[in-house]
């Protein structure tokens, strides 16, 4: 079980750091299939926050700090409501919530974007969209361990820049983490994995080699390329909670 759960961390942080996120996405369903859905979201939390702060101090110059503002602000806001609300929901139900919301949502982006061309649906800097969207990331950090998703639905939308959303995303994955970890901890009696010593530093040296492993490709993808990859790893991301959910629902 280790071992796949270092190659999950292993695949997942290279990928976060070419595209600004993919930990959650591609990691975390596995982990939480590895370790169960309360801890397993727990670990993913606080791993995706350790993964966020070091990929942070590689793209810290490219962080649009404005738009990190009006996205955490709302993301933190319903930290709290979203951890009572899964205090009394299923994580089943909870999961294929979040799966559905991400994949219409990602689809009607892609969507509105061929049909609008090169043309935003809104200014750039609205603070309505950003709030929407921090809300939403917010929801999914605490309820299913991703908050990547809704940010990358926001970001086909803008047309940001593939390399300044890789950057601003990290302050903002590090922050809702951290406030889901604490809203959890408080509010819905959550712990984290009980495990060896051992095991946790094979956990912080798989997370030190992803980044190194990303550091090697990052400079060889295209902003089109990584775009691409982006919109892959959201429906991934949607696409295996709502399965993950339906697979507890009817187990």
């Amino acid at each position: 079980m280790l071992a796949l759960l270092l190659l999950a961390i292993l695949v997942g942080g290279s990928l976060q750091r070419v595209a600004g996120m993919g930990f959650g996405l591609v990691a975390g369903p596995f982990i939480v299939l590895l370790i169960g859905p309360i801890e397993g979201v727990m670990f993913v939390n606080l791993v995706g926050a350790l993964m966020a702060l070091l990929v942070l101090g590689r793209t810290i110059r490219h962080v649009n700090w404005r738009r990190y503002g009006w996205l955490v602000s709302a993301s933190v806001a319903v930290s709290v409501p979203a951890a009572l609300v899964i205090r009394e929901a299923s994580a089943s139900a909870l999961e294929i919530g979040v799966g559905a919301v991400v994949v219409v949502a990602m689809t009607l982006a892609l969507v509105t974007s061929r049909l609008r061309g090169a043309e935003r649906p809104f200014a750039p800097e609205a603070r309505l969209p950003l709030l929407v969207t921090g809300a939403a990331a917010g929801f999914g950090s605490v309820a299913a361990g991703i908050g990547g998703p809704p940010i990358a639905v926001y970001s086909v939308l803008d047309r940001w820049d593939p390399r300044d959303f890789a950057a601003t995303a990290q302050p903002i994955f590090l922050t809702n983490a951290l406030a889901a970890m604490t809203a959890k901890l408080l509010v819905a009696d959550v712990t984290f994995p009980g495990f060896a010593v051992w095991e946790w530093v094979a956990v912080g040296v798989a997370l030190v080699a992803s980044i190194g492993l990303g550091e090697l490709l990052v400079g060889r993808i295209s902003a089109s390329a990584t775009r691409k990859v982006l919109v892959t790893l959201a429906y991934i991301g949607g696409f295996a909670t709502l399965g993950r959910g339906l697979l507890g629902l009817f187990a």
